[in-house]
């Protein structure tokens, strides 16, 4: 009986799958991961401190109706110490390669479902009238989740570990790869 409730494949050995999907042995190393990894780990950073720490300009700036401007507040808030989770496991993933096409798979799926629900829930009243610093806010959403789509894709063509925070990577000669 305890054999049919064994997971069929273990954490380790789905990671091993997922990230040598699609993998061509002579791929090369993806040396821009570095870079937007960084964009988005500074990109949440801005977010998670100002979620936190103005949560109510935030909620002001999002809507005109006092009931809903409470309601916002107290998403938004919510949704600051959400990201500074998702920043700090992330951070641990990527950098000490562990599980990060699992890890990143799930704050892609994450990151989608967050947006589209923003797009009905906390966007209405900005979307009836847009402003540049809005659409700015939704491009640098959308290139976020292009980021974590990238890497996901190129899981397999990860840097190695020890060059995973390097910045400077992708200016690196090909020799020393």
């Amino acid at each position: 009986m305890s054999d049919r409730n064994a997971p069929l494949v273990s954490a380790a050995e789905l990671e091993a799958l997922i990230a040598n999907l699609g993998a061509d042995s002579d791929a090369p190393t993806d040396t821009w991961t570095p870079l937007r990894f960084w964009y988005l780990g500074a990109l949440v950073a801005v977010y998670v401190v100002a979620l936190l720490m103005a949560p109510h300009l935030l909620a002001k700036n999002l809507s005109t109706d006092p009931q809903e401007v409470i309601r916002l507040e107290r998403f938004l808030y919510f949704r600051g110490w959400f990201l500074f989770i998702v920043l700090g496991i992330g951070l641990y993933s990527y950098l000490r390669g562990w599980y990060t096409a699992i890890v990143f798979s799930a704050f892609l799926l994450v990151g989608v479902v967050n947006l589209l629900f923003d797009l009905f829930t906390v966007y209405p009243e900005k979307l009836a009238n847009p402003t540049p610093s809005f659409t700015v806010l939704l491009v640098l959403r959308l290139l976020a989740l292009w980021s974590v789509y990238l890497t996901v894709r190129n899981a397999s063509r990860l840097p190695d570990v020890k060059d995973r925070a390097n910045i400077l990577l992708p200016f690196k000669s090909k020799d020393r790869l």
